[in-house]
């Protein structure tokens, strides 16, 4: 199914309505260039077994350009809070699973199928003008949708990491910054430590072992030093 032909006019009036009515929450002077949307979707796994999940889809650029890699609209679910933009991405995506909602509820707003079997989530989400309690809110909901394999995609308006990674039990990539933007765009990658480093057991026995045959190197070190200081003292006698 290809994406749908939005008139810019009426995305435009839309998202500055919001941005007059909110800015804080619409985080952008104007909507994602196509350049930023695009770029997010390279970065994006497509097969017909991959579930995405866009939340803050406001009017639906990264939608488009999601759609537009070919992906089935039936493998993507998009989550606006905001009720007027919501019903404009209903009107524009059919096909699409859009829902109304906030990003914390995930588990709750996603079809029951879907737990556990989502492979991306892009987010759209201003998260640099959100409390860390509300970002740790709404990137525990995502990742409790997520395969284990699963990643976040979040865009920011600066070079540093919009959220305290580390802190969230995360790890992080900055996978590039998009100059054809108003502002300039980096996008950023986060996934579960555990999938790519050991459990906190499994590290805590290979310092363990580690220090055993640093010990055991000490120790043959002794005893061929004692070997040879035996065999000097024979030679000398």
């Amino acid at each position: 199914m290809p994406a749908p032909n939005i008139r810019k006019r009426d995305e435009r009036l839309l998202f500055l309505r919001k941005l007059m009515k909110n800015p804080k929450s619409v985080g952008a002077i104007v909507p994602s260039s196509p350049a930023l949307a695009t770029f997010i979707c390279t970065h994006v796994a497509n097969s017909d077994d991959q579930l995405i999940v866009e939340i803050g889809a406001g009017t639906g650029r990264f939608t488009q350009a999601l759609l537009r890699t070919g992906m089935k609209p039936e493998s993507l679910a998009i989550v606006e809070l905001d009720k007027e933009m919501y019903h404009f991405l209903k009107k524009n995506f059919k096909g699409v699973h859009v829902i109304h909602g906030d990003a914390t509820q995930l588990s709750q707003l996603l079809p029951a199928e879907w737990i556990g079997q989502v492979g991306t989530v892009v987010s759209g989400i201003p998260m640099i003008n959100l409390s860390e309690e509300e970002q740790n809110g709404i990137v525990t909901a995502c990742f409790s949708v997520m395969k284990e394999s699963g990643s976040l995609l979040q865009f920011t308006y600066g070079p540093l990491s919009p959220l305290p990674a580390k802190k969230m039990g995360l790890r992080k990539k900055r996978l590039g910054s998009i100059l054809l933007n108003l502002p300039p765009a980096t996008v950023w990658k986060y996934w579960k430590t555990t999938m790519h480093m050991p459990m906190h057991g499994e590290k805590n026995q290979r310092i363990k072992d580690f220090a055993f045959r640093i010990r055991n190197t000490q120790n043959m070190k002794k005893i061929i030093q004692l070997h040879q200081s035996i065999r000097d003292k024979f030679n000398n006698d």
